[in-house]
């Protein structure tokens, strides 16, 4: 449970940093080949601009999975549903039902390539009301009841070609992806759940590149992409590039600056590299399909041990999805720690705002803006945790102010077993 009767009371004393507060009550049953899970979420906006009315309450919130051991047809089975009542004083409400079963089979030829295919049918039920209060008109449904039902079919194949390399192993694996679905799935439909969208290389081969249930991608498109690995003692490197193209379907389906908006998706990839324990470091970008222009730029690099170590964040957003108020954004973040006795360690980090107006119009930065700094000393055992910092904040917000803050905090552990 998670409540504040001061918006700024969490930054003010350094316990963190959200907008929202989030506080949830569940039930849960595990089984070898099931699992249900009863949910209750209650939110609490932290901004301005935030109003109890519009704020949702979802009770209940069902899901159910189930993973049977007979195999169907040669392949692997799953039943899933989920249903939701969500409701707000003064803005939309929805209650929906859905189940979908999933089919999955992989062959592997002669020739070393890894076939999958992949059959889903899906059916829900949605009962809005109140849609004209929805905050945003390109989320709201339509009163009353509406159903869809949802088939889909996808063939995935990979190739990999794999040898020796320098003392190592490396394996280069090209991956071709064919999905194709009814168009036009999500008219009427309000979106609760699926919001958060934007093309990453963890959800390129995705079936739906929606997060949620609300929204479902239609069409047919074809992703593919390469994979790149190489090993040996101490060190690894792992990276992959890909693409889709949507051969038709409505391109308002997703918003702009998603990466996803225009039937060439932006290109996507990712590159980790580790070295015998000390070193990782982790790229990250999305590229404009047109001109390569940088959309998204990531990087982070650690260095050291558990107990003393560096890191060196960096994020760079060129193209917001203006719809959810995201702007563009440059930061960097850097921190260290560093273990100085058995028990004791003395650490600091800092956040840095490198946007410019040029980059976000009407940005109050000039491109190397401090966020905040935080230095201190910790000593941590088997029993508890006590440390002493001082923090720095430059940001003012509602009654939160920029200056100094001095913190003693103490923590027990293990209380209870």
């Amino acid at each position: 449970m998670r409540l504040t009767t001061d918006n700024t009371f969490n930054p003010r004393y350094g316990i963190d940093y959200d907008d929202t507060l989030r506080s949830t009550y569940a039930v849960e049953r595990f089984r070898d080949t099931s699992y249900l899970s009863v949910r209750g979420w209650f939110f609490q906006g932290l901004r301005a601009i935030d109003r109890a009315g519009t704020t949702p309450i979802a009770l209940p919130l069902i899901d159910y999975r189930w993973n049977p051991e007979q195999r169907v047809l040669g392949g692997k089975l799953s039943i899933v549903a989920n249903s939701l009542a969500l409701s707000r004083s003064d803005g939309q409400g929805i209650r929906r039902a859905l189940a979908y079963a999933q089919w999955d089979r992989s062959i592997i030829t002669p020739l070393g390539q890894r076939v999958t295919f992949t059959a889903l049918a899906r059916g829900d039920v949605y009962d809005t009301v109140d849609a004209a209060l929805a905050t945003l008109r390109r989320y709201a449904g339509v009163d009353g009841f509406r159903g869809r039902f949802m088939p889909q079919g996808a063939i995935d194949a990979e190739w990999p070609f794999a040898g020796p390399l320098a003392g190592g192993e490396q394996a280069i694996t090209p991956r071709v992806q064919l999905v194709t679905a009814p168009r036009r799935l999500n008219i009427g439909i309000p979106n609760e759940d699926s919001r958060a969208v934007e093309l990453e290389d963890v959800s390129l081969f995705a079936l739906n590149r929606f997060p949620g249930f609300d929204r479902f991608e239609g069409g047919s498109r074809v992703t593919y992409g390469v994979q790149y690995s190489y090993s040996r003692p101490r060190f690894s490197l792992q990276t992959e590039i890909g693409q889709s193209y949507r051969f038709y379907g409505s391109q308002l389906t997703f918003p702009v600056g998603t990466g996803l908006t225009r039937p060439w998706s932006d290109i996507v990839g990712r590159t980790t590299l580790k070295y015998a324990g000390w070193l990782e470091v982790t790229h990250r970008f999305r590229l404009d399909d047109g001109n390569l222009s940088v959309h998204r730029n990531e990087a982070d690099i650690t260095v050291g041990s558990p107990k003393t170590y560096a890191t060196i964040g960096y994020v760079k957003i060129a193209n917001a999805i203006a719809i959810e108020d995201l702007p563009n954004l440059e930061e960097l973040r850097l921190s260290a720690r560093v273990a100085f006795a058995r028990h004791w360690s003395v650490f600091g980090s800092t956040t840095i705002d490198l946007t410019s107006p040029t980059e976000q119009p009407g940005a109050t930065t000039n491109g190397f803006t401090p966020v905040r700094h935080r230095a201190g000393v910790q000593y941590e055992d088997e029993c508890f945790r006590f440390g002493v910092s001082w923090r720095r904040n430059y940001l003012s917000y509602g009654d939160f102010r920029s200056g100094n803050t001095y913190l003693l905090t103490l923590a027990f552990k293990n209380l209870g077993r």
